[in-house]
């Protein structure tokens, strides 16, 4: 599939050159009623040309639950009937910059995804593996906590805002919660149990997208005198995609609708006058696989901002270094919390060559495995079966491994790597 993007390490080149631009008026386009946000201009959008004058600015990570990433290409790129004008909003703000966001650890799945996005920390770190075998996110691991004991917890305001349910619950051992709709007493803990307490907004299971994009605008209001880190979950198109399936216009309807109240929440940034000092981070936990209702093995999603340092695409865990290095917070350990795993997105990792039983990401100028160790896919048993990642058409991602040398060592399996590892 062809695709308008553009090299990795030019994107940086742009993202400079767009801190010249200045904003102007926005504009409004004819949307559905229901769905009905703003949608504004290119340079409503500019990069953000005070955030170092002025010191650190806020953040606020916007998610797009379970976004494919050749669907969205295909909405983005106007190939789809029910995108005709694309996604406008998402295309403002990154001046045309989208990269790709790749799972290489956890499960394509809620509960890990948003764990490693907002930690930068592997499964075997945080102990979240999916949404059925997982714990609380241990205290001063998350982006939240480093955050606010870097600056002070009376200094920045932290919010968590999701339309999701249990997979992004904070639930304890023994609370009350939910499994499958029904009521259940909680007995894992789960990932946001210890997280929440730190926060100045906990707010879970908001739902509809509207309920989550108004909330948004509300917070932003109340606070726009004040530094926040905020994250705010939309549930679609992941819910959608559960129920009509990727290939559906149901599920491009979510994506467009994720794209209006991205709209929406930079035309209320304008309106206060914090744009300027506001860096919005538009990310997805994981992807869709091609054609179904599931997200079994989807490791393929995008990742974009208005931040102009970002110059390469990247690993899921590797958003999380990147909001810690924009805060002048190191990926190092720090108090009782280990060096988190991924790496800042302002630079290719300090890596000479990948090293056995690792994860080569697929982008220009990416470390590649090192010498004698071969490259195997991100394959993955599923039940009885074997299960491709698809959903991200050219993406060569895969592990670094010693595969063919006669011992199944993780990460290798009967579908990746059949030699060392035949069925049982």
């Amino acid at each position: 599939m062809e695709r308008t993007r553009l090299p990795a390490l030019a994107i940086g080149v742009v993202g400079l050159a767009m801190l010249l631009l200045v904003p102007l008026a926005s504009g409004q386009t004819d949307l559905h009623p229901a769905l009905q946000v703003a949608t504004l201009t290119p340079t409503y959008f500019q990069f953000l040309p005070l955030v170092l004058k002025n010191g650190a600015p806020n953040i606020i990570v916007v998610g797009w639950d379970g976004t494919q990433r050749d669907h969205f290409w295909q909405c983005y790129n106007r190939e789809l009937p029910e995108c005709p004008d694309g996604l406008p909003n998402i295309q403002a703000l990154s001046g045309g910059a989208i990269f790709d966001n790749t799972t290489t650890n956890g499960d394509t799945a809620t509960k890990p995804g948003w764990a490693q996005i907002l930690s930068g920390y592997d499964a075997e770190v945080t102990g979240v593996f999916n949404n059925g075998d997982y714990q609380p996110i241990p205290e001063g691991y998350t982006v939240f906590e480093k955050i606010e004991n870097h600056f002070g917890a009376h200094n920045v305001v932290t919010i968590f805002v999701s339309g999701k349910s249990v997979n992004t619950g904070g639930a304890c051992i023994g609370d009350p919660t939910y499994d499958d709709g029904q009521p259940v007493i909680e007995d894992q803990g789960q990932p946001w149990c210890l997280t929440k307490a730190h926060l100045d907004y906990y707010e879970n299971d908001l739902r509809q997208n509207a309920n989550v994009g108004n909330r948004a605008l509300e917070l932003l209001a109340a606070h726009q005198n004040d530094h926040f880190f905020a994250f705010f979950l939309f549930r679609d198109p992941d819910n959608l995609g559960h129920l009509e399936g990727e290939d559906s216009v149901y599920y491009s309807n979510g994506i467009l609708d994720g794209d209006r109240w991205l709209g929406s929440i930079v035309g209320k940034l304008h309106e206060l006058g914090i744009y300027e000092r506001t860096l919005i981070y538009v990310t997805t936990d994981h992807g869709f696989d091609e054609g179904q209702n599931r997200h079994g093995n989807a490791p393929y999603g995008i990742f974009t901002s208005n931040d102009p340092l970002i110059v390469r695409s990247g690993d899921r865990k590797d958003i999380a270094p990147t909001i810690l290095e924009r805060y002048g917070i190191s990926r190092e350990a720090i108090g009782g919390a280990p060096a988190v795993d991924g790496y800042s997105l302002y630079s290719i990792p300090p890596l000479a060559c990948i090293p056995e039983g690792e994860a080569f990401v697929d982008y220009p100028g990416a470390p590649t495995c090192c010498s004698g160790l071969e490259l195997i896919g991100l394959d993955k048993e599923y039940g009885l079966s074997c299960l491709p990642p698809t959903g991200g058409a050219g993406d060569n991602s895969g592990y670094c491994t010693n595969c063919g040398n006669g011992a199944c060592e993780g990460p290798e399996n009967t579908c990746n790597c059949p030699e060392d590892c035949p069925p049982a």
